[in-house]
């Protein structure tokens, strides 16, 4: 029965990994192919079927995988309901759940099957309007974040982006805008939907696990991964880290773990070399910060506040630099912002900044981009982000003034400019 039970999770690990693999990753497979046929002078020339994704591909197939993962060991089922069996109904509501259905977060049954299952208790109220409340508020705040802010900065690093993927330049000062207009982009975007899915799931009663918390406040990489996207790091940490010996077997294989997950990480997030390369710059940085901190774990100086800044400003760029190999859609375009942001094409005089026409005026000129990067700084850095907020909510005149506020900032924003896809809906 054992052996039964485990060629059946083999095989069902194995389809969910196949289907993710042949919609998300055939076309990058086949293309590498048909140039590879091309160095050797076969040139077999494949055509790309490009196969549309499924809307959520990525999210679900984790989600099922530790489904199974966890029916093999027994582990946190028997507990989900009192008929001590899951049946396909709840199994289905599990994985199709639409509020995070799309983007995360990546739930685990053990969390959410006991939700679904209380709601079906005739003694609960059908609406509890202290979590109504709170959805309300965290929602406002998260389609603000995306509207308003995500949105605006979109247009600047779309402008930027596309002059370096075609293979021209930028000037010092309009690079480094570019990249720090995507890195607060995808901030607000991803934060902004974390925010809307765990509005959307309170709504319904649901508490949804947080997946987000001020990620660019990290003093160090291993810190923004235990920040960013914490629930994809919470399964790669149960599912993959641990299985491979965590950092039970010694610091080399400690190591190799390490940078396994990340590099996974990276080329989960989508085909093509750019997540490659994003993946394994994330991998390396890992790893030289386990090793750094095998000799300064104990250090007095950790502690000084001038050691913190730096090791923040460190961090904070290393992100903001790896961030345009996720960004752009060529290695040209990357390698081109990346010589523009170091000066190493050619580098124009500060005033220059103020007359560049076609990619500082593009989202309403400098004093207004200048605007948008510290306020965005101070957000990221100096406030409690929105799940703090909604913790400690307290339901009154201010807070429901507050949120229609935002709500309607972002519905006169979205009327009055064109709205851009969430960046999580394309992996």
């Amino acid at each position: 029965m054992a052996g039964g039970g485990y060629t059946l999770l083999c095989l069902g690990i194995t389809f969910n990994l196949i289907l993710l693999g042949v919609f998300k990753y055939t076309d990058f497979f086949l293309e590498n192919f048909n140039l590879f046929s091309k160095l050797i002078n076969l040139d077999f020339n494949i055509p790309l079927p490009h196969i549309l994704l499924p809307l959520g591909i990525s999210f679900f197939t984790f989600q099922k995988i530790a489904f199974l993962v966890d029916c093999y060991k027994k582990v946190n089922i028997e507990d989900l309901s009192d008929k001590k069996k899951i049946d396909f109904i709840d199994y289905c509501l599990f994985v199709s759940f639409f509020p995070q259905l799309i983007a995360g977060p990546i739930v685990h049954h053990k969390e959410m099957m006991p939700q679904f299952h209380s709601l079906l208790n005739k003694n609960n109220s059908l609406v509890n309007w202290e979590l109504m409340s709170k959805g309300l508020f965290i929602f406002s705040i998260g389609f603000f974040k995306k509207i308003f802010i995500a949105d605006s900065f979109a247009v600047w690093a779309n402008a930027g982006f596309k002059v370096v993927q075609d293979g021209s330049f930028l000037n010092i000062f309009e690079a480094w805008a570019t990249s720090l207009s995507y890195t607060f982009q995808l901030y607000f975007d991803f934060s902004g939907y974390c925010d809307m899915a765990i509005g959307l799931a309170l709504f319904f009663g649901i508490i949804l696990p947080q997946n987000f918390n001020s990620p660019y406040k990290a003093l160090n990489i291993a810190d923004f991964w235990r920040r960013w996207h914490m629930t994809l790091g919470r399964f790669l940490k149960d599912y993959l880290y641990i299985p491979l010996g965590g950092n039970r077997a010694g610091k080399i294989i400690n190591l190799r773990n390490l940078f396994i997950v990340a590099f996974i990480s990276g080329v989960w997030h989508g085909a093509g070399w750019g997540f490659v390369i994003w993946g394994t710059l994330h991998a390396f940085a890992m790893v030289s910060h386990r090793i750094y901190s095998f000799y300064i774990d104990g250090k007095k100086f950790i502690n000084f506040k001038i050691y913190k800044f730096l090791a923040w400003f460190i961090t904070f760029n290393f992100i903001n630099i790896a961030w345009i190999f996720f960004r752009s859609e060529n290695l040209t375009g990357a390698i081109n912002l990346l010589k523009s942001m170091f000066g190493i094409v050619w580098i124009e005089l500060p005033h220059k900044f103020y007359k560049a026409p076609d990619v500082l005026k593009t989202i309403g000129g400098n004093d207004k981009t200048i605007g948008f990067f510290i306020i965005s700084f101070i957000i990221c850095l100096m406030f409690k982000n929105s799940i703090q907020k909604t913790q400690n909510l307290k339901i009154n005149y201010k807070s429901a003034i507050f949120a229609a506020l935002l709500l309607f900032l972002a519905l006169m924003t979205l009327i009055y400019t064109p709205y851009i896809e969430f960046i999580y809906f394309n992996f």
